[in-house]
This record gives C-alpha cells, structure tokens and sequence, in this order.
C-alpha cells in the first residue's frame, strides 16, 4: 500500500519546542563518535517535523548533567528528552525542586520502581525509546562464532569480552545477550569478561595483557566499537590480529576497515523520539508510551548507504515525515534499520 505525505505543518507560532540533554561529548572523542550521531539523526529529524531543537551535551560528566537537568525542567520547553545513564537524571530529578509534565526517556530509562517515584512526585513521564541491548549482545557473539573456522582436532574457542561500564544498563543487558549464546555453546570458552569503560584506550591496554595471558584466543567480543578498535590495535601489535574475530556495536566510522564485523541501529532511536513526539503534540491521542525496539543490525553492503549518510552526515537525504502519524496517510512506515536504508538511496 503507498504512503502519501501530508505537507500540511503547524504554524510557525505553534512550533513544537524540545531539549535534549546529550550525556555525551559535544566533539570526537576516545569512546567514539555514538552521541555525536544520535544528535545528528534527531537534528535532520528535527528539521523534517518542524521542531525547534535544543541539544545540551553534558560531556560525559555527571554532575554537570545534574545542573543542566535542572536548568532544563525551567526552560520554556514542550518537552524534555533525557538518558537516564546510572540513573543520574532519576536523583537529579527527584531533588529538584522544578518540575516537568512531558518528559521522553531515550536509550537508557529508569527502573519501574523509580518511575512510580518520579510521577507521584508529580514529573509526567510520557514514555521511552529504547533498543534491545540484549538482542545487541547475542547476534555479535553469533556473528562472530559463525566466522570462526574450528579445527576438528580442537574445536574449542578462546574467547575474552570486553564490557562497558557496569553500572549501565545497556552494558548489563548487552553482557546477558552474550552470556545467553556462549553458555549454550560447549566449544565456546570464554576466558575473561571483563570492564573496559566504553574506551579504546582502555581496550587496548587491557587486550593487550589479556592476549598474553591467552595467547589462543580466537575470538573478542566487545559491548561497542570503540573498545574493539582498542583490541583490534593490541592483537596486531602482538602480531596475532589474523588468528582473533573482533567485533563490537555502533557501526562507528571506518570500523570495517578494523574489525569483522559491527552490530548498529540504535543511532537511529533519537530520531524515533521525535516522531513520536510530534504525533503527541499534534494529537495526545497518540500516547508515546514505552517503546523497545530489536533495532539492531549485523552490517553488511546492503546498509553502505545508509552508514554513509552517517558518517558524512547526509542524513537530511531521509524524510523522517515517512514515519509519522501525523504526516502520512493511511499509514506510516514501520521505524526500522532496512527503511532507513531505502529512503537514503
């Protein structure tokens, strides 16, 4: 069935105005450039919405995040998206003593129990956008398993993880989409699971004591790319990058020329927010609600146009209106990684 946009926008009085607080880095930086493309999706999504964006980046700083939290909730805003990483924003907003009544969590949402808390404090939570972290961490350990040659004499795989931080829930659940493959899988050892803090830098130090310890390994899984680059340095330092598969999550710049593979898509969800935030500005009707979504990718050729438009920053080649509620009759197109795809082409 065709899908036909409706060119109709809101007058520009009635421009829909929302901030989002980025916990990342406002420039490139040594756990990759993540946050940095999640504001470029929403910003081209922005555009095609009529939306008036704000985007304040707390540079992976904390406590600087709570004052902007808090500046936030007073700002002449229709909404407010947040992250709630290690549930910062969750303690920034129960002490403060503004509040908010249409707040969108995006990729990192507070637990149940702290949402009760939020709302009958009297915050109006809407919904959130959030990827599967667990489907993340089980088709990059399949993926990597899959490229893995096993000898019949020793079919068994020395295998090491590399992990985000521990207090994220991300991290946490990519870890459990791992574990969920490998401890079903007989000839699949790993070795060691171990913290590297989103960092390359990390990574490679780490990594490079590692493949000395197991100087079998076959195969390194990490929680994002930037930590896999990281390892991918150290095994070609200590001549063993031919023998190790190496992969991670983001499908960050120039990862194919570094690693066997990268699982992305949740770049994307910053821009999903917004749709789903403008259809509830032009219809409460359309409630935001609690959204996750298996938007995760093994990349391949397929998606070159769509990674591309990343990292060149085209992104304004996809008309977000496509997904939409509000701007497409009968019905908008499902939000997913291989629409994306085509709409860039």
């Amino acid at each position: 069935m065709c899908i036909f946009l409706m060119f109709t926008a809101p007058s520009a009085a009635a421009q829909l105005k929302v901030t989002f607080i980025n916990p990342g880095f406002s420039d490139e930086n040594p756990t990759g450039n993540f946050w940095l493309n999640v504001t470029a999706f929403m910003q081209a999504a922005a555009k095609d919405l009529n939306i008036d964006l704000t985007v304040i980046y707390a540079n992976r700083n904390h406590i600087d995040m709570k004052k902007m939290v808090d500046r936030a909730l007073s700002r002449d805003n229709h909404y407010l998206i947040l992250v709630d990483e290690k549930s910062v924003v969750t303690q920034s907003l129960l002490t403060s003593q503004s509040l908010h009544k249409k707040i969108v969590f995006l990729l990192n949402t507070p637990t149940k129990q702290e949402q009760i808390r939020l709302k009958s404090r009297g915050f109006g939570i809407l919904g959130s956008v959030v990827p599967d972290n667990y489907q993340a961490g089980r088709i990059l350990i399949q993926q990597l398993d899959k490229m893995i040659v096993r000898s019949k004499k020793n079919p068994v795989v020395d295998s090491l993880a590399l992990l985000g931080e521990a207090a994220t829930e991300a991290a946490r659940q990519r870890e459990q989409g791992l574990l969920s493959h490998s401890n079903r899988s007989p000839n699949l050892k790993l070795q060691q699971r171990i913290n590297a803090n989103w960092s390359q830098l990390e990574a490679y130090r780490i990594t490079k004591g590692l493949l000395k310890r197991f100087p079998e390994t076959k195969l390194i899984w990490a929680a994002n790319d930037a930590m896999a680059k990281g390892a991918a340095k150290a095994a070609t330092e200590l001549s063993m990058r031919y023998q190790v598969k190496i992969g991670g999550v983001n499908w960050d710049k120039d990862h194919h020329t570094m690693l066997d593979t990268s699982v992305g898509g949740h770049v994307t969800l910053g821009a999903l927010a917004l749709v789903k935030i403008a259809d509830h500005f032009n219809n409460p009707a359309n409630v935001i609600g609690d959204n996750k979504l298996p938007i995760f990718k093994v990349y391949e050729a397929k998606y070159e146009p769509l990674y591309k438009a990343i990292h060149a920053k085209t992104l304004d080649k996809i008309d977000f209106r496509y997904f939409s509620t509000t701007h497409t009759s009968p019905a908008p197109k499902p939000f997913t990684i291989d629409n994306m795809t085509a709409l860039v082409k």
